[in-house]
């Protein structure tokens, strides 16, 4: 288990550890993220460059969490393929052969007992999803074990994640679920469907926004309305002005916020919006999260202030490469990409096209990060039969999502000055 913990976090950080620098990077990044000091001396033995020991269970522990696990433990049980075979097993005897009542002790009892707990509630959801139990699937979810809090980063990741995709697969609307705060927190916010928003995760916004009253739902759910109308080629209105400065909400919802603040501001108004922004969240403002949203849309309404904007900040502060996440960061890089396109800077801009894979993007984005960059390759392709085929998958793609931002126009004006 050793050199797959080691695997994951070169794949955290982005490069091998090979050498002396490398190790001294990665026990910075380590102080950044997680307020440990881990030397760069006990990394070496770690990683075989310096006379090596056994690693003690401090240095395992936050080696593990450093790449998103509860401890040494939690990732060595989260790689257990054989204990995945059992909860399946598990899961599929307790849909044949157990009471509703007997499903919900079943469920209190793997949480307790330390085994993968995450891929068992998945495993269970996507078999009550098959067999229409929905009022079950809001029983569960009501259950103090499937909080949020009692759940680790990644944990939760591939919860929503996971989830999110079966409900893609199973339009579903119900009133209960959607008012569910673990459903909301663990999946509707985690699974940002961005190829379903004239879909079910439109209706389920629409919906939320009007009857869930927590605060950061209402928003998170606004700024997606919002963000429909523009997909949409509606007139955006909104009433969402200083949110995006509010301090104790999430960075990536302040990201959404104050895109939706940028969509409608004047031209002149932007710099001046963006500077505020970035003077309120100053004391993280080399995260990336604090300009997540912001990515995407600079590149959708090619809003070149922006990116140039967003470019300054982030590359003032290298560090977010070792405590970001890449599916985050590959984002970036596909903004600046479009942006020294747009400026004319070959070298950079060939850089960072390089940089991005459409695969390490989020599965929820995915299409709709899709679309952006066949348009990038459509405007970057040489050859005629190249630039068709980009054309024709962009066309099928757009047709799919339904959003008519996305027409052929746009795709064939998009870099004409």
């Amino acid at each position: 288990m050793i050199h797959i913990l080691k695997k994951g976090i070169e794949e955290k950080i982005g490069r091998k550890i090979k050498n002396r620098g490398d190790c001294e990077l990665l026990s910075n990044a380590i102080l950044d993220v997680l307020d440990i000091d881990l030397s760069y001396n006990t990394i070496r033995r770690f990683y075989g460059l310096a006379p090596s020991t056994k690693p003690n269970s401090k240095t395992l522990n936050t080696l593990a969490l450093f790449i998103g696990y509860n401890s040494y433990l939690h990732f060595v049980q989260n790689y257990n393929s054989e204990d995945r075979k059992t909860l399946s097993q598990s899961v599929f005897k307790a849909i044949n052969n157990f009471s509703d009542d007997e499903i919900i002790l079943l469920i209190k009892n793997v949480k307790r007992s330390g085994d993968d707990f995450p891929s068992f509630v998945v495993i269970l959801i996507r078999e009550l999803l098959h067999n229409r139990n929905f009022k079950l699937i809001n029983k569960i979810f009501n259950l103090k074990e499937l909080a949020f809090a009692s759940f680790s980063y990644s944990e939760v990741l591939f919860i929503g994640n996971s989830i999110g995709l079966l409900f893609r697969k199973n339009y579903y609307f119900d009133t209960d679920l959607l008012q569910n705060i673990n459903f909301l927190q663990c999946v509707f916010l985690i699974f940002v469907d961005y190829s379903s928003i004239n879909g079910y995760y439109g209706d389920w916004a629409a919906y939320i926004n009007e009857h869930v009253k927590v605060k950061e739902t209402k928003l998170f759910t606004a700024a997606l309305l919002v963000f429909k109308k523009l997909l949409n080629n509606q007139k955006v209105t909104h009433s969402l002005n200083e949110e995006a400065f509010d301090t104790s909400i999430h960075p990536i919802l302040n990201s959404r916020l104050l895109s939706v603040r940028i969509f409608t501001a004047k031209e002149h108004e932007i710099l001046e919006v963006l500077h505020q922004y970035a003077t309120i969240h100053k004391k993280k403002a080399g995260l990336i999260d604090y300009y997540f949203e912001l990515v995407v849309s600079a590149i959708l309404t090619k809003n070149m202030v922006v990116m140039k904007f967003i470019i300054e900040i982030v590359e003032t502060d290298r560090r977010f490469e070792f405590y970001y996440q890449k599916k985050h960061l590959n984002s970036f890089y596909l903004m600046c990409a479009f942006y020294y396109k747009l400026i004319n800077k070959k070298t950079k801009q060939k850089m960072y096209a390089k940089l991005f894979d459409i695969e390490e993007t989020w599965f929820s984005y995915q299409d709709y990060l899709k679309l952006l960059h066949l348009v990038y390759l459509y405007a970057d392709a040489k050859k005629t039969v190249v630039k068709n085929k980009m054309l024709d998958e962009y066309l099928i793609l757009s047709k799919k999502l339904n959003y008519p931002y996305f027409s052929k126009t746009y795709l064939l004006n998009y870099f004409i000055a």
